[in-house]
């Protein structure tokens, strides 16, 4: 398998600042050949060694809110007339000012696959890169449509993405089958079980209706004997009545006779004192003229929420109670984790922005045994990365044992961590680009080489955050720093 050692080019980070500003980071071509190192710097790279042909991009994904892309293309023999060994590769961009140029060059050595010709083995290889992109926002590549063959990763994100909704009285969709015969739903299928219940359902019915037409038959007989043994009964209802001081005769109709027994009423019911407006009498099952004691509480009125509960005191309220609502009470404006009457707010506060530095060591000399300290800015609290794009040079006195150069990152408790140092007699550190990831602790500096180390593990994440340089002298002797290679000049982006 090859180990491939691949960089973004010194014309590539010239096209990655500009992208940063807001040009299109376009991508045109891959390129593959044969070439061999022989000492030249990756960096300086401007085209392949050897090249042997040209591959065209067929993937470009950036996943949402990272700094890096993946661009792919696919490598076949079915045109390699040649055998090659595959060792180096590169990706071609366009410079709005320089036209095309190589963006990023990879190698892999003595580590190279062998690519056979045509009407060998068929070879198909699928060249990935994890391009480093920054925060540019409008990235674009030359892709031919007709080359390009989804993975099955991609194919399954987007057969997740797929969602068939419930059918309805309106709309195609699934629909869950029920062996309910008492429902009232119009968004589910009845099961064979459900039809063949009801059709048995149906036949009892009929059944038990012919029954009940034989009922009714013998009912209507024994209602007309009822109705002769209803006018034998009438002078006991007529006594009863006339025995309560109700004046009635056989003569009265039924109609009559019911109606005046109606009007006889009994005290029943279960309600009590407490149940009935103060000032108002009732009647129940205990007893007539009974008062009640429930107080009068006038209109309801209205019930603005506020900091401490409100209590309406208990009785009778003769208009409705109105508890105000407001419709920005709502989770997405409400702080996260903050719980109003039940609704729980989802807004996170988020900090973000930038400074323009330009600092430069006015008076470079130090004492013996001391320090000079060049604050640059402070960062705010909340902050989890932290990008540099400019200029920054550390230098030590390259005369003087024991003297350092650093830029530096203190947290909120005054733990300092070096992002950026120099050490008597290692001599200037140059940087263009510089990124701190507060999440990861990862400090990755792109210059004179690329340099990644971590904050020390006393830095607290949290902020507010200072930024600064420091000169170090820890000989007997005071020395002084250069001045024109102590500056950085450029832009810190946070957020």
């Amino acid at each position: 398998m090859s180990s491939w050692s691949k960089v973004i080019t010194n014309k590539g980070r010239q096209l990655q600042a500009k992208a940063q500003a807001g040009a299109e980071l376009f991508y045109t071509r891959m390129a593959v050949g044969s070439g061999t190192l022989s000492g030249q710097s990756l960096e300086a790279m401007t085209a392949l060694i050897t090249p042997v042909t040209n591959l065209e991009i067929t993937r470009l994904r950036r996943p949402p809110g990272t700094t890096r892309a993946v661009i792919g293309a696919t490598l076949t023999n079915q045109t390699v007339t040649t055998g090659f060994f595959l060792r180096e590769a590169g990706i071609y961009a366009m410079d709005p000012d320089d036209g095309e140029i190589l963006y990023m060059y990879a190698n892999c050595g003595a580590t190279a696959d062998y690519i056979s010709p045509d009407g060998t083995d068929p070879i198909e290889k699928f060249l990935n890169y994890n391009v480093f992109v920054g925060s540019a926002a409008n990235i674009t590549a030359n892709i031919d449509e007709s080359l390009v063959y989804a993975t099955k990763q991609e194919l399954d994100e987007a057969i997740a993405g797929i969602t068939i909704g419930e059918a309805s009285l309106t709309e195609k969709g699934v629909t869950q089958l029920s062996s309910a015969t008492n429902s009232n739903a119009e968004d589910k299928a009845a099961t064979p079980k459900a039809v063949k219940t009801v059709a048995e359902a149906a036949m009892a019915a009929q059944t038990t209706a012919n029954a009940a037409n034989l009922a009714a038959g013998a009912a209507q007989t024994r209602a007309d004997q009822a109705f002769q043994s209803g006018n034998e009964r009438k002078s006991e209802v007529v006594a009863a009545l006339v025995a309560l001081g109700v004046s009635a005769s056989t003569s009265d109709s039924w109609d009559t006779l019911i109606s005046k027994m109606s009007a006889i009423i009994k005290a029943t019911g279960n309600a009590t004192a407490a149940d009935v407006l103060a000032g108002k009498t009732f009647s129940n099952a205990t007893g007539n003229g009974l008062q009640g004691t429930m107080p009068n509480r006038g209109a309801g009125g209205t019930v603005t929420p506020g900091t401490t509960n409100q209590t309406k005191a208990a009785g009778y309220y003769n208009s409705a109670i109105t508890v105000l609502g407001d419709a920005d009470l709502a989770p997405g404006n409400i702080k996260s984790g903050v719980n109003i009457f039940g609704v729980v707010g989802t807004v996170e506060p988020s900090t973000y922005g930038y400074a323009d530095v330009d600092v430069s060591l006015v008076e470079g000399y130090v004492v013996a045994r001391g320090s000079k300290r060049l604050d640059l800015l402070t960062i705010p609290a909340g902050v989890k990365f932290i990008s540099f794009v400019g200029s920054a040079s550390v230098s030590p006195n390259n005369t003087g044992s024991g003297c350092t150069a650093s830029l530096r990152i203190e947290d909120n408790d005054a733990h300092a961590s070096p992002i950026m140092s120099r050490s008597y007699p290692d001599g200037n550190y140059n940087s263009d680009i510089l990124n701190v990831n507060l999440m990861s602790r990862e400090v990755r500096v792109i210059g004179s080489g690329i340099w990644t180390t971590n904050l020390t593990t006393s830095f607290v994440v949290g902020g507010p955050y200072k930024v600064y340089l420091l000169y170090q002298n820890s000989a007997d002797t005071g020395y002084t720093f250069p001045v024109i290679n102590n500056r950085v000049t450029g832009r810190f982006y946070y957020f």
